[in-house]
């Protein structure tokens, strides 16, 4: 097995069938993305427009075999209020150590993301790690763009895989997705994550 190869744990086929989105669709389900989004000098690092996301975006639903919009839509929404519309892939407020992706993973599923994607590279002892050091080099290896942006699609389909291709992230239904947020993610629930939710549901059934 290749440093690069996947577990057998993730899909080895890709359906012909997967859903692609498109870049007026993204340019509209994450408006703040468009053109250099939010990407300054101070904060370019890792830092994503929506023309970079557009890409690593539908190359993650190829690889772990996304089919259904609802199932696509949820995941932008996910990410684009995690990661603050793509600005962030690290944890910056208040900084903690080991967090990251555009899905905002805590350290031990950066751990396990990590140990799927490369596993000749990532040593079984890192899971107990709690030094910044040895959990910012583990985060380190999953921060570009496919890897970053496919964060929330391998925990679809390996961590929470009830909610993948069996219905329950229904298409165009939000309390499907609040659900998928509190019980699968464990994330909160407010206002600012059910807009986002809102638009990108809108902009892909444009």
């Amino acid at each position: 097995t290749s440093d690069t190869e996947a577990e057998t744990t993730e899909p080895t086929t890709t359906p012909s069938d997967v859903y692609q989105i498109t870049a007026s669709q993204l340019d509209a389900a994450v408006p703040a993305g468009k053109g250099s989004g939010k990407c300054t000098a101070d904060n370019s690092d890792g830092c994503a427009n929506n023309e970079q996301a557009l890409v690593a975006l539908n190359n993650a639903a190829q690889k772990y075999g996304v089919t259904e919009r609802g199932e696509v839509v949820a995941m932008i929404a996910l990410m684009a209020f995690e990661s603050g519309s793509w600005q962030y892939n690290v944890n910056e407020f208040p900084g903690r150590a080991g967090q990251g992706t555009k899905a905002m993973f805590m350290y031990p599923f950066i751990y396990k993301y990590a140990k799927a994607l490369y596993p000749d590279k990532v040593q079984d002892a890192w899971e107990s790690a709690t030094d910044d050091l040895t959990m910012n080099n583990v985060r380190a290896m999953v921060l570009g763009d496919d890897d970053s942006f496919g964060s929330a699609f391998w925990y679809l389909t390996t961590q929470a895989p009830e909610y993948h291709n069996t219905g329950k992230l229904k298409d165009g239904d939000l309390a499907s997705f609040k659900e998928y947020c509190t019980s699968a993610v464990g994330a909160g629930w407010d206002d600012d994550r059910q807009k986002g939710w809102e638009a990108v549901n809108s902009a892909l059934s444009a």
